[in-house]
């Protein structure tokens, strides 16, 4: 009876080995090819990391974005010059800064066609002059160098916009150069040119114009409506009035200023320009007259410009929308 027990339990086991068996290899072969499903997901999202990085981080930053004279300007060149730019005018500007990388480059290569040579040690001073804190006790001369305090102001501030010391100096450099060429062009300016003489107001509201055109029409004398309610300056600081030659202002005002027809002594608009509104009326001229300060510094910049454009003849220029967002992305990561 033992015997016949043993006997089948023995068949039993024979007869399912071959199961047990056949279980075990499919569970392996499943577990091989998990494996491999997960080394595959493993190459690929490697190889997606990998394509991201190449084109966020290597590829985009490289990509040339101008070149003119031989020399080519990618976009990661860019963004150093719009952040220092708009630490200056207080606007973050892509295209302005690319604008001005460039022309600084121009500049540099033409710098001494144009009076545009800096004094060694220039960059040094301009940085004392800014970084360097006052000193007390009424100790004769300017700092001619960074003490430690100095230094860890200039640190901070380079950490703070991201920016190398060898950017910064090489954008003052082209400040500098820049200034140098504008003082060249307004020395070539004339003494004197034909102009007129303006009562200008000019107001960010075209409503503010109205009001003023309104208070002109009452008998209010235009010196003093304009006291109250002009924003900006034409000819200088605080200046209302003053003798201006044709073609030096923005074209939008020198178009509504030397428009044909103006009858002398009249109140003159609102006219819509970029600004805003201006008001102005003429009171004498066109005759040869002095060119004033606040005249010869945009005669020298209108002539400075027309330069810098000659010499951008060559250019060549593949900056895109895509690349101006990838500088803001930039910015506001940063």
């Amino acid at each position: 009876m033992r015997q016949r027990r043993r006997a089948e339990r023995q068949q039993s086991a024979r007869s399912a080995s071959p199961q047990i068996a056949g279980r075990r290899l499919n569970e392996r072969q499943r577990q091989r090819l998990l494996l491999v499903a997960i080394a595959a997901a493993l190459v690929v999202l490697v190889a997606i990391l990998s394509v991201g990085w190449y084109i966020n981080e290597y590829r985009v930053p490289r990509k040339v974005v101008a070149e003119i004279d031989g020399v080519q300007y990618q976009l990661r060149d860019v963004f150093p010059y719009a952040v220092l730019d708009g630490v200056a005018s207080g606007s973050f500007s892509p295209q302005q800064g690319l604008n001005n990388l460039l022309g600084d480059g121009i500049i540099e290569r033409k710098s001494s066609d144009i009076g545009a040579v800096i004094e060694p040690g220039a960059v040094d001073a301009d940085i004392v002059s800014q970084f360097e804190p006052l000193r007390e006790g009424g100790e004769a001369g300017p700092p001619t160098s960074l003490s430690e305090e100095g230094r860890e102001l200039l640190e901070r501030f380079l950490d703070t916009f991201g920016v190398s010391e060898e950017v910064y100096r090489a954008w003052l450099a082209g400040q500098l150069r820049r200034q140098s060429a504008l003082e060249h062009f307004s020395a070539l300016a004339p003494e004197t040119t034909e102009q007129i003489h303006v009562e200008a107001i000019i107001t960010s509201a075209v409503t503010s114009a109205r009001d003023a055109v309104a208070r002109l029409e009452e008998g209010q004398e235009f010196a003093e409506v304009a006291g109250e309610f002009n924003e900006f300056f034409l000819f200088s600081d605080a200046a209302t009035a003053g003798w201006v030659p044709e073609g030096v202002l923005q074209p939008d005002v020198n178009g509504v200023l030397f428009r044909e027809g103006i009858e002398h002594g009249e109140v003159q608009g609102p006219h819509i320009i970029n600004i805003g509104a201006i008001v102005f009326r003429i009171t004498e001229g066109p005759s040869e007259e002095p060119l004033a300060d606040a005249m010869r510094l945009l005669w020298g910049e209108k002539d400075f410009q027309e330069w810098l454009d000659a010499q951008a003849v060559g250019l060549r220029y593949y900056f895109t929308p895509d690349d101006a967002q990838w500088l803001v992305d930039q910015l506001e990561g940063s």
